[in-house]
């Protein structure tokens, strides 16, 4: 498959890299492609992994990540046009009264959004296996087939993808999420996750 990293921090770099060594096609979509940065991202990457502009990452993907800043959103949004009914993962974060679900999904123009990994630190999508198990990924989405592609690329990478249906289920776990993170992670670090256990 082909994926369009829009974003090559933490976030975008990690998940990039990692679903170039899956077999993937991956293109991290950059304003400056030929930075020392992204030359650097490539040769962790592997022979799977190229850079482009914004508008070149988009045309390439089947499936674009948004993976940047929330003061960016709109401008790279806006600077990827028409999306045409590619998938979009949404893993973007606000941290001000603003919904980065809701920003995303008004701003993809024709874009099937799902929002994902958002709820996981970087260091866990790096590694995300523990000895008691795998960490959980909580997805969501309007699009069932959106949701399932999303979710494929989710067990590929060893984590467990769990749907909680649309844009309001995500946002009582984003919620919960939250209120846990600020009680375990001065306890645990980053590198704490959880698991969802069902029979």
């Amino acid at each position: 498959m082909k994926i369009a990293s829009i974003g090559s921090g933490n976030m975008g770099g990690t998940l990039g890299k990692r679903w170039a060594t899956l077999g993937h096609r991956v293109m991290f979509g950059s304003r400056n492609p030929h930075s020392e940065k992204i030359t650097l991202l490539l040769q962790d990457a592997g022979a799977n992994a190229q850079a482009g502009t914004i508008k070149e990452a988009v045309a390439f993907g089947e499936i674009i990540l948004l993976a940047v800043l929330p003061d960016d959103v709109e401008h790279v949004l806006t600077e990827a046009g028409d999306l045409d009914g590619k998938i979009l993962i949404n893993c973007t974060n606000r941290y001000d009264d603003k919904s980065a679900d809701a920003e995303v999904r008004r701003l993809a123009q024709n874009g099937r959004v799902v929002r994902a990994f958002h709820t996981l630190p970087w260091e866990v999508l790096a590694n995300p296996r523990y000895e008691a198990g795998i960490a959980t990924a909580f997805l969501s989405g309007d699009d069932p087939e959106a949701v399932a592609a999303v979710a494929k690329l989710t067990t590929q990478m060893g984590l467990d993808p769990v749907d909680v249906g649309g844009p309001d289920g995500m946002a009582k776990v984003e919620t919960a999420i939250g209120t846990i993170w600020s009680i375990l992670a001065p306890k645990f670090g980053r590198e704490y996750s959880l698991s969802v256990l069902r029979r």
